[in-house]
């Protein structure tokens, strides 16, 4: 491979795994696509939310079931994601690093407002890069209104 084909390939891998994170974020906010949260990661992947309180999932059908209980008592969620930074890229892993600034509130009125930062592990998959690990927490310490809106999920 030559050094312009190198150049290219990591261009095109580092597009790709921001990619994937933005395809995470849109899906959430879209309130009901939890199939396209669940594409995003691999089927053994990790969503570990321990750095905001809440709970380490690990696999398709408990990413599933904590998205479809978000979904329920949610009534919007935005997210704006900055600071996308890609680590490290080999042939069949990656890993990623940035920060989030999320607002939601639930159906009863809960609100609440979050800067978080984000670690991710990828894997290189037939069908493209996956998350295996999506790590968040946060970075500007919050009181108890995630576990209020989120916290039975």
């Amino acid at each position: 491979m030559s050094d312009m084909e190198k150049r290219l390939k990591k261009i095109e891998d580092r597009l790709a795994l921001e990619d994937v994170l933005q395809n995470y974020y849109v899906a959430v906010d879209t309130m009901h696509d939890v199939e396209g949260i669940i594409d995003c990661f691999t089927e053994d992947g990790v969503f570990d939310l321990t750095g905001l309180g809440l709970s380490r999932l690990q696999g398709h059908d408990a990413i599933r079931a904590f998205f479809t209980g978000v979904f329920k008592d949610t009534a919007h969620h935005s997210h704006h994601v900055t600071n996308f930074r890609v680590k490290s890229v080999g042939e069949h892993d990656a890993t990623a690093r940035g920060y989030v600034i999320g607002k939601a509130e639930g159906k009863a009125g809960e609100q609440v407002l979050v800067y978080c930062y984000y670690n991710i592990e990828y894997r290189r998959t037939a069908q493209g890069w996956k998350m295996t690990l999506f790590d968040e927490g946060a970075l500007i310490p919050f009181g108890d209104q995630i576990d209020d809106l989120h916290g039975d999920h």
